[in-house]
């Protein structure tokens, strides 16, 4: 019989992939790259996420006692999860703007947290920084806002040069975090994604007709994401 830990890591890495495709495909289907196809695979991850997440929460709940804040995470998983099904449910294939956001932003929520209790439980000998973790944490979060903001509700506000003058900044920021505190192929990973992140979405806007462009953007956005909180959850 597997070890909790295993358990665990498998249920992480199962959860973390199927909510990068359901938010990936979510961004494809409303930027019109290949809907009908997406549309199959958003249902698809969408329904087998939710098996997982009750998996995960099964074995957190039975692991409580040695494990609190895997299942705390777990809960708020399985939290995500129903918020997220109720929200798809009710506006159904084309919701209106800010239902759209919200969804995709919880979706991308829900992608970190599978990755930083993947971490959690990878385990590591160095601990995070609260205060590093809660800055890069906050950054991230008004980035994405600001993201799914001018995706899917005004294209062209004046969030944008705030939107772009942000992203170098934390490019910047998760690069050095990238160099100076996480060791391995992780490290390297989130170095890549904090260039290639902002790279794309300046991409994007020279090419501001190419769903293909977008659609990258988004895809390296939601990975950066997931490697920061991994990063943070593992021990930097």
């Amino acid at each position: 019989m597997p070890s909790p830990e295993r358990g665990f890591k498998l249920a992480a890495r199962l959860g973390l992939g199927l909510s990068l495709a359901v938010v990936v495909a979510a961004a494809g289907i409303r930027l019109g790259a290949g809907a009908g196809a997406l549309r199959v695979v958003h249902r698809a991850a969408a329904s087998l996420e939710v098996i997982v997440v009750l998996w995960l929460v099964w074995m957190a709940w039975r692991a409580r006692a040695t494990r609190p804040v895997v299942f705390r995470a777990a809960l708020l998983a399985a939290g995500l999860t129903a918020v997220l099904s109720v929200i798809g449910i009710a506006t159904g294939q084309n919701p209106p703007a800010a239902w759209a956001a919200a969804n995709l932003l919880g979706g991308l929520a829900l992608a970190a947290l599978f990755a930083w209790i993947l971490g959690r439980v990878s385990g590591g000998p160095g601990a995070t920084r609260l205060a590093l973790a809660s800055i890069v944490g906050a950054l991230l979060a008004v980035q994405l806002f600001l993201g799914a903001r001018l995706s899917i509700v005004d294209r062209f506000a004046v969030a944008l040069p705030v939107h772009g003058l942000l992203a170098l900044a934390l490019s910047a920021l998760l690069a050095w975090v990238a160099l100076a505190r996480v060791r391995g192929a992780a490290g390297k990973l989130l170095l890549v994604l904090a260039l290639a992140a902002p790279i794309a979405g300046f991409t994007t806007l020279q090419y501001e007709h190419s769903a293909g462009a977008a659609l990258a953007h988004a895809a390296a956005a939601a990975l950066l994401l997931a490697t920061a909180a991994y990063a943070f959850g593992r021990g930097t």
